[in-house]
């Protein structure tokens, strides 16, 4: 990494986390992602449907625990909130 990306870099962990977020949103919105080598749209594609035939064999075969929408709320819920406990007492 270059000395001034390096720089960029150093500045923008020194934002206040909405500032931070509020660059990355400006930025996604600015600027496509650089596409990976093989990232047509039909390998992505193909990939997609590999993952979810994958995900739907695990659901058939039992090896995966499946959780109500309610308890996957919920621990999303309490994950956001660690975090949020975790910026604050480091901020």
């Amino acid at each position: 990494m270059t000395p001034t990306l390096e720089h960029i870099k150093q500045e923008i962990k020194a934002l206040p986390s909405a500032e931070r977020f509020n660059l990355w949103r400006d930025l996604a919105r600015e600027f496509d992602p650089p596409m990976a080598e093989g990232d047509d749209e039909e390998s992505v594609e193909a990939a997609w449907d590999a993952e979810i035939d994958a995900r739907v064999k695990e659901v058939e075969d039992g090896t995966v625990e499946l959780v109500s929408a309610e308890d996957a709320e919920q621990r999303i819920r309490a994950k956001l909130a660690q975090r949020r406990a975790n910026h604050t007492a480091a901020a």
